[in-house]
């Protein structure tokens, strides 16, 4: 079978829309950062790894590039070198050095069965990284067993050629002349009992797929929005033991995948974030109400004009003339405050799923499980990642702050509707 030649690899790109505000949010301590991970059923082979991630970055190029300062704006040069695999860490997700000649904004972690890919979000969102990874283990597994994995969903086949569309800036590319700048309130913010900052806590829930799926099911709506609904009705009761903030809704913030609207393939930065307010004073104090206002409140934000509209907004701001022109530092300066006192302040948490990642049966055979976690922010202490593969759902809580009684209130009310879930976590 002949194979497409491989398109030309720019030297280097330019960051996307979303991708901008990332170098300059950063601090020394802190960087915006997710993982995502597999668990196989047998110990890896870590030089088989190896080439696996070699192989991995000759067909996934958009990996191999590193940040940049230039003049007026960071941009993306490409590496031919090849990262190390590391032996994975109690604690997940510490900043990447981005300053060395050969450091890429990625680590790929191995500690037994499990294989780790930890992300600067420049460089990609959920579904590219989940793509790279899963693509990586496709191969590794081609490697260790001898037999080809075929391609199937995300998973891509090593020894295609590179795509020039996995690499383009699909904010760009489907951004029109309508736009609607958000105007929001902002949200109520959990306090806490601040942990030391380079220590992640993580809890996660193991969930069996089938009956959460049943579950949603029987309550006439999706596993994301029954989930979404059982962390905001937790975070409701949470605001109403505090004494702060009283007239500020709560707001979970939600990732939209923009690439099913536009039949996109890019593997960088595609998603849109919905902030979704609620109340208790506004009726919510049910699940089914939660449901109910969930379905409708994502069912008008979703809509693709009104998705476009709203990242048009921040399209149209980037090529203003005055941006354009003023030096990176400035930049910089501007978008690191528009961060710390706009965006963080508009969301009380956050909860993010990948859905279910659709292996190909040679992979399934040999899969535990996977795991996806976001990094902590700024403000907001606690966030939630969910993900489905081989049979089991992981809700993972990643948080900065010492009490649980929100992810152990999700988890409780899961168990009374009937879905058990096994806890673990990295204390």
């Amino acid at each position: 079978m002949n194979r497409p030649r491989r398109p030309q690899v720019p030297d280097w790109l330019k960051l996307d829309n979303a991708a901008k505000i990332y170098p300059a949010a950063r601090t020394k301590g802190w960087m915006p950062m997710f993982r995502v991970s597999i668990t196989f059923l047998e110990e890896i082979d870590k030089p088989l790894m190896q080439q696996a991630l070699q192989n991995t970055l000759q067909r996934i190029p958009l990996f191999s590039y590193r940040l940049r300062r230039g003049l007026f704006w960071h941009y993306f040069e490409r590496q031919r070198a090849v990262p190390q695999v590391v032996e994975d860490a109690r604690n997940p997700l510490l900043p990447i050095n981005l300053t060395g000649e050969r450091d890429f904004m990625f680590r790929l972690r191995v500690h037994r069965r499990r294989v780790a890919l930890e992300v600067f979000h420049a460089l990609t969102d959920g579904y590219g990284a989940a793509s790279f990874l899963t693509t990586l283990a496709a191969d590794y597994l081609r490697l260790k067993t001898g037999r080809a994995i075929p391609p199937q969903g995300m998973v891509l086949d090593t020894r295609d050629a590179p795509r020039s569309a996995e690499w383009e800036d699909a904010f760009q590319r489907h951004a029109r002349g309508r736009t609607s700048p958000r105007g929001e309130q902002r949200a109520w913010q959990m306090k806490g009992t601040r942990i030391d900052r380079r220590h992640l806590r993580v809890i996660t829930g193991v969930l069996p797929t089938e009956k959460l799926l049943a579950l949603a099911r029987a309550r006439g709506t999706t596993v994301n929005t029954l989930l979404a609904a059982i962390l905001l009705q937790a975070l409701l009761r949470q605001k109403e033991r505090s004494r702060r903030g009283r007239n500020k809704p709560v707001k979970l913030s939600l990732p939209v995948n923009l690439r099913r609207y536009y039949g996109a393939t890019t593997l960088r930065n595609f998603s849109f974030y919905v902030n979704v307010p609620a109340r208790l004073d506004w009726g919510l104090d049910s699940l089914d109400s939660l449901i109910t206002y969930l379905t409708h409140y994502m069912g008008l934000e979703t809509m693709e004009a009104q998705l476009n509209a709203r990242f048009s907004a921040n399209v149209k701001a980037e090529r203003n003339k005055v941006l354009r022109l003023a030096p990176l530092a400035v930049k910089s300066l501007v978008l690191k405050m528009m961060y710390r006192f706009t965006g963080e302040n508009y969301m009380t948490s956050t909860l993010t799923n990948l859905g279910r990642i659709d292996l190909p049966p040679q992979m399934l055979s040999r899969v535990e499980r996977m795991d996806l976690i976001l990094g902590p922010a700024q403000k907001a202490p606690l966030s939630a990642a969910v993900i489905s593969a081989a049979g089991k759902t992981c809700l993972t809580f990643s948080k900065t702050i010492s009490q649980s009684e929100v992810e152990r209130q999700v988890f409780t009310t899961l168990v009374q509707l009937g879905v058990p879930v096994m806890v673990e976590s990295n204390d």
